[in-house]
C-alpha cells in the first residue's frame, strides 16, 4: 500500500509525469456556487478505486486535471468531496472497499488524495469488475474474474508471512541468507527450493516475489520492505522510563540476527553477581534461556501486518519487557499460553526450525533456533521462577500487543544459616528429615537436634523454597514457597501411629519395614510415575506406575510377604516425599 504524506517536490514530480498503473487524476466540476460534487462522479469514482483494489493498489488524487492542474477547493467543498469518497466506497462497491483519504495543500491549493490498498477480495461497481492497465482502466472478462476470485480466496487463507512483497524479486534475496537454508539437492534449482519453503510465491498478475517470509529471512536490510520489522532496545536507568535511558539501539537485519543482536543487548546491560561454592558462581539478572525463548517468540509470532509497530526490549532496573506487536492469534489466551500452542507465521516457524542456531548464548543446547513447538513459555517460567524466585507476567495491552515481563533476579549473594522446626503432636521432633529445596530443584538437607531444630546453609534467603519433612511415626509435611528472609520455619507434623513417613532427595529410596526400593520421577510431560524394585505394586500391576501425588494409596508387597499402603505426598524434580502406614 502506497503511504502518505509525500513531500511537495514529490507530488509535483507525480503531477508533471502524468498518470499510470498507480495514479489517477480527477478534477471535480462544481456547479456555480454548489459545494457538491456532481452525481455523474459517483460512478467513475467507484470503477477507479474498484480498478486499483482488483490490482496493486493505487493513488486517486481528487481535484486534478488531467494535466495534472490544481484546482483547489474551500474547505466545504473538501467536505463534501470526502463524503462522497466514503460513500462511494461503503455503498457503490461490493465488498466496500477499504481506503483512506488525505487532505494536503500544494502551493496554496487543496486537494484530497485517496489511498487505495490492493483488496483481499474481488471488488465490483455496479456489478462490473475493473482492473488497472497502465493510466488507464478496463472491465474484467468472467475468466479473469474467477482467477481473481481464485487468488484473493488463497490469499485470505494465507498466513501474512506468505504473501508477496510488491517489488521484489528473486534478485531481491542475499545468496548467503538463502544458500544456508536450501539441501544440497535444492540449490540445484534454487528458485524452486525457495517457493517450497515458501520464501517466494507469485503474485496476482502471475509475477514471482519475495514473501513477507522471505524478507525477514534472507534480505539484508529488511525494513527497506517492511519498514517496522526491527527491534528497540533500551536500557532505563530505574524502574521507569522518566528516569533517564543508559544505552538504546535498533538492532536491524534478518531476524535470526535480530534475535542475536538482542541477546548481546541483553547480555550488555544486565548486571552479573558472584558467589563463592566453592568455586565462583555467577548470580546474573536474567537467565539467557528465558531472554532467548521470549526474543525468538516475539519475532516469530509478532504480526508484521500492524504498520508503525516495532518489537520493543526494554530493560529496567528490576525486570525486562519484551513487547510483540499483535494480539494473541487463534483463540489463544494468556492463562492458556503455557498449555496451548498457536502460530501466525507458519512460514517463519517451518524455516526457523532448520536454521541452525549455531553457539548463540541462552540456546540451551539446541541445534536451531524452533525445535519443539510450545516449549517457550514454559521455559520462560520455569527458568525465570529458578533464578529469581518470582513468576514472569505475560500482558495482553488493548488488545493490540502482548508483554512479557521478566522480573530481575538478586545478584548479591544472601548466604546465610536458616532454622526449621519440627514438631510432633505439639512436641519438639528429634530425628526428622529435612529437604529444603531451590526452585531450580537443587537441595539442602538437614536432621533436627533435640529441640527439634534444623540448621540449612542457604546460598540466597530471598528465593521461595520448598520443604520436606519427614520422620518414622509422624505425617508427611511440605511447605511450599517459604520465603527464609521472611524467618524460621515451623513444621506441625500429626502422629501418625506404626507408620510415618520418607523422603527421597534424588528419585529413589526405600521405605522402612520394606525389604525393596522404589524409583520415582517426572517424565517429559510432568507426569509422576515409579518404578519398584522386588516390591510389587498393588498385588501386581504392570510397571511403570502412574499416580497423582497426594491422592492415590498404593498397596506394595515385598518379597517377605510385608505389606504396607503408600501415599507419596508430593514430587518436586528428583525429590519426593511419602507417607506410609500398614495395609
Amino acid at each position: 500500500m502506497l503511504r502518505f504524506p509525500y513531500s511537495d517536490d514529490e507530488i509535483r514530480r507525480r503531477l508533471r509525469l502524468g498518470e499510470d498503473s498507480s495514479w489517477e487524476f480527477k478534477a471535480v466540476e462544481f456547479r456555480g456556487d454548489s459545494d457538491s460534487p456532481p452525481a455523474h462522479a459517483r460512478v467513475s469514482w467507484a470503477e477507479e478505486i474498484v480498478a486499483f483494489a482488483n490490482g496493486s493498489g493505487g493513488a486517486m488524487l481528487v481535484g486534478v486535471t488531467d494535466e495534472g492542474e490544481v484546482q483547489g477547493m474551500s474547505r466545504r467543498r473538501l467536505d463534501a468531496v470526502e463524503r462522497l469518497v466514503v460513500e462511494v466506497c461503503t455503498e457503490a462497491i461490493k465488498p466496500p472497499a477499504r481506503v483512506e483519504v488525505h487532505r494536503f495543500e500544494l502551493d496554496g491549493r487543496s486537494l484530497l488524495l485517496v489511498d487505495v490498498p490492493e483488496g483481499d477480495a474481488q471488488h465490483e461497481a455496479h456489478g462490473d469488475a475493473f482492473i488497472r492497465l497502465g493510466s488507464t482502466k478496463r472491465r474484467m472478462g468472467p475468466e479473469e474474474r474467477v482467477r481473481l476470485a481464485q487468488r484473493r480466496g488463497l490469499a485470505r487463507s494465507l498466513g501474512y508471512d506468505e504473501r508477496t512483497v510488491p517489488g521484489t524479486g528473486i534478485g531481491s534475496l542475499d545468496e548467503r541468507l538463502w544458500r544456508r537454508l536450501l539441501s544440497a539437492e535444492a540449490l540445484r534449482a534454487p528458485e524452486v527450493g525457495l517457493k517450497k519453503l515458501g520464501l517466494l510465491a507469485a503474485d496476482d498478475q502471475g509475477v514471482v516475489r519475495v514473501t513477507v517470509a522471505g524478507v525477514l529471512l534472507c534480505v539484508e536490510e529488511p525494513h527497506v520492505h517492511l519498514p517496522n520489522a526491527c527491534i528497540t532496545a533500551v536500557r532505563y536507568r530505574g524502574a521507569d522510563p522518566s528516569t533517564g535511558q543508559i544505552d538504546a539501539r535498533e538492532i536491524q537485519g534478518p531476524i535470526d540476527r535480530q534475535i542475536s543482536g538482542a541477546l548481546t543487548f541483553v547480555t550488555g546491560n544486565m548486571r552479573v553477581g558472584a558467589r563463592k561454592d566453592p568455586a565462583r558462581v555467577d548470580l546474573p539478572q536474567y537467565s539467557l534461556r528465558a531472554v532467548f525463548e521470549a526474543l525468538v517468540n516475539a519475532v516469530v509470532h509478532r504480526d508484521y501486518s500492524i504498520a508503525g509497530s516495532r518489537i520493543r526490549l526494554r530493560m529496567f532496573s528490576d525486570r525486562l519487557e519484551v513487547c510483540s506487536p499483535g494480539s494473541l492469534p487463534n483463540n489463544l489466551t494468556v492463562e492458556s499460553m503455557s498449555a496451548r500452542q498457536s502460530t501466525r507465521n507458519e512460514v517463519l516457524v517451518s524455516v526457523l526450525g532448520r536454521l541452525s542456531v549455531g553457539e548463540l548464548p541462552g540456546a540451551g543446547g539446541r541445534s536451531y533456533f524452533l525445535e519443539r513447538r510450545g516449549d517457550g513459555v514454559p521455559v520462560i517460567l520455569r527458568e525465570t521462577r529458578e533464578l529469581a524466585g518470582k513468576n514472569p507476567e505475560f500482558r495482553l495491552v488493548d488488545r493490540a500487543e502482548l508483554q512479557v515481563v521478566v522480573p530481575a533476579a538478586a545478584t548479591d549473594s544472601a548466604r546465610a544459616s536458616v532454622v526449621v522446626t519440627a514438631r510432633c503432636g505439639g512436641m519438639p521432633l528429634q530425628g526428622a528429615d529435612v529437604l529444603a529445596l531451590f526452585p531450580n530443584n537443587t537441595w539442602k538437607r538437614a536432621t533436627t537436634d533435640r529441640w527439634g531444630e534444623a540448621a540449612i546453609e542457604l546460598h540466597s534467603v530471598h528465593l521461595p523454597m520448598t520443604v520436606f519433612v519427614a520422620a518414622n511415626g509422624c505425617s508427611a509435611y511440605v511447605k511450599r514457597d517459604w520465603i527464609p528472609a521472611s524467618g524460621p520455619l515451623a513444621a506441625e507434623l500429626e502422629p501418625l501411629p506404626e507408620g510415618g513417613s520418607v523422603l527421597f532427595p534424588e528419585a529413589s529410596g526405600r521405605i522402612p519395614g520394606l525389604s525393596g526400593g522404589l524409583d520415582l520421577g517426572l517424565d517429559s510431560h510432568g507426569r509422576t510415575y515409579f518404578y519398584a524394585s522386588n516390591i510389587a505394586v498393588n498385588d501386581g500391576q504392570l510397571q511403570p506406575v502412574t499416580f497423582t501425588p497426594g491422592s492415590e494409596e498404593l498397596r506394595l508387597t515385598d518379597a517377605e510377604g510385608v505389606t504396607v499402603k503408600a501415599t507419596v505426598t508430593a514430587v518436586v524434580g528428583r525429590s519426593s516425599l511419602l507417607e506410609y502406614r500398614p495395609a
